[in-house]
């Protein structure tokens, strides 16, 4: 998926499922990987975890099959180049023919629409919206004429849509951005679906109220709090959620359902961005959302997306390193933290994937000769540019490394990227593979797994996946 940094509409076309009685968590699942995780196991991850939703945040055109017959409800993304695409009938017939009709006739199970990821992006302050409503209403005309009627399209946006005040009861959408937030809330409104919500509290909290980080957890142990008339708040979550509600009562909309498209903790590249705070913050999450008590504006049953089910160490980081660490997995397909999908609030970690398969235990190190530091130097940057280095940047878990190992950690990134092949461990022969482990006390050095497209040999036959 690519972003544009002039652009911060991002039309994505998420599906999901019907309005329940009942809180259900779900998961998104981006694919930005140097090797993907194989999607079958992905199927078996979600169902040994009782995760009922997926949000692709691609179309998953290559991959939406292998959902036929699973009962898991999907959501399924329209990207930036096929929304400048579709602003016409027949082009728009073919995109959810393709897309959408076609893997429900298959057996998936898409059973009602929801977003476009917007031009409103929770990093990004600029707007340009003037094409997305335009399609909204034409994907929903053509849904309609397919007898996709359970199918529903809608759009997803950042907390920036809205003037932030220290009250919630102050918030309102930015004037710079209200009349095509007026026009989309009117067709949100016409096809009765919900304002999706994309919330990341570590972000909000530091960056845009700079607050204490403890306001970020549900079980905030600090004083903080917020006064706004009769209601205190004492997290993030609370008081973003009913910000929202208040701009969408002075909108005119004081009834319309929002639903939280994206919340999560990234792990690495961000100030407080570790495991235990990940594990810390979901934890709390989900006993919120289990208790059903909603916010004080919006009492009630609470929908929600986790962000994500694994790293992306391809996705670009435009707006900071931590966006490749988003994941509640590691790219491999092991648990970083315990978490429990069931909203059982059990102490323990959630199901590995099973059927992986690992590269060799080998690495690619630096060989320590620093008689030509232009040639050190231009090999690191070489393999930064190339492969993922976030973990290096400050801050970051990796950033404590001395010299020589971190040029070693940019090696052999660069070696796993490109599946181990000798020739990727040279560097003008500064680079040398090795069987043991470089690994620096909390900074790993991964090894990457076979890729989805890759075939897997098992007892002697190849099974193309």
């Amino acid at each position: 998926m690519k972003m544009r940094v002039k652009m911060s509409l991002m039309c994505i076309m998420v599906l999901v499922m019907a309005t329940q009685v009942n809180s259900f968590v779900g998961i998104t699942w981006g694919r930005l990987q140097t090797q993907q995780l194989v999607p079958s196991m992905v199927v078996d991850l979600l169902l040994q975890n009782k995760i009922p939703q997926l949000r692709l945040m691609t179309s998953g055109y290559d991959i939406i099959e292998i959902f036929s017959g699973t009962n898991i409800s999907l959501s399924v993304t329209m990207g930036n180049q096929f929304v400048w695409q579709a602003n016409r009938n027949d082009l728009a017939y073919v995109w959810v023919n393709d897309r959408i009709k076609d893997p429900i006739n298959k057996g998936v199970n898409i059973r009602s629409n929801r977003w476009f990821r917007t031009i409103f992006n929770t990093f990004l302050k600029e707007a340009n919206n003037n094409q997305v409503v335009p399609v909204l209403k034409l994907i929903r005309e053509t849904l309609d004429d397919m007898k996709l009627g359970h199918v529903r399209a809608t759009t997803g946006h950042g907390m920036d849509v809205l003037k932030v005040s220290k009250f919630p009861s102050e918030a309102d959408f930015r004037d710079d951005i209200k009349k095509p937030m007026l026009e989309s809330l009117e067709e949100f409104n016409r096809t009765g679906v919900p304002f999706v919500l994309y919330m990341f509290p570590i972000h909000f909290v530091k960056e845009i109220m700079n607050y204490t980080m403890e306001f970020a957890f549900m079980d905030n142990k600090s004083g903080f709090k917020i006064v706004d008339g009769n209601i205190t708040y004492t997290n993030a979550v609370e008081l973003m959620i009913d910000s929202l509600a208040w701009a969408l009562k002075k909108a005119g909309y004081p009834d319309m359902k929002i639903m939280i498209g994206q919340i999560g903790w990234p792990t690495d590249g961000y100030p407080h961005a570790n495991i235990k705070n990940a594990e810390r913050f979901h934890k709390g999450l989900l006993k919120y959302v289990s208790s059903k008590k909603g916010t004080p504006l919006r009492p009630g049953p609470l929908d929600i997306y986790l962000h994500s089910l694994s790293d992306e160490n391809e996705f670009r980081t435009i707006f900071g390193t931590f966006q490749r660490h988003w994941g509640i997995y590691r790219a491999d397909g092991n648990p970083k933290y315990k978490i429990d999908f069931s909203l059982q609030d059990r102490d323990e970690y959630p199901t590995e994937a099973k059927g992986i398969v690992k590269m060799p235990n080998r690495w690619c190190k630096f060989n320590g000769d620093t008689s030509n530091m232009y040639l050190v130097n231009k090999n690191y940057d070489l393999a930064c540019k190339t492969a993922d280095c976030t973990r290096l940047e400050k801050g970051a878990s990796c950033d404590g490394l001395k010299f020589e190992s971190r040029i070693s950690y940019a090696f052999n990134a660069f070696f796993q990227k490109y599946k181990q092949s000798l020739e990727r461990c040279d560097f003008d022969g500064l680079g040398k593979i090795v069987a043991t482990n470089p690994s620096v006390e909390n900074c790993e050095f991964p090894i990457e797994i076979l890729a989805f497209q890759d075939q897997i040999v098992q007892n002697g036959m190849v099974l193309r996946i």
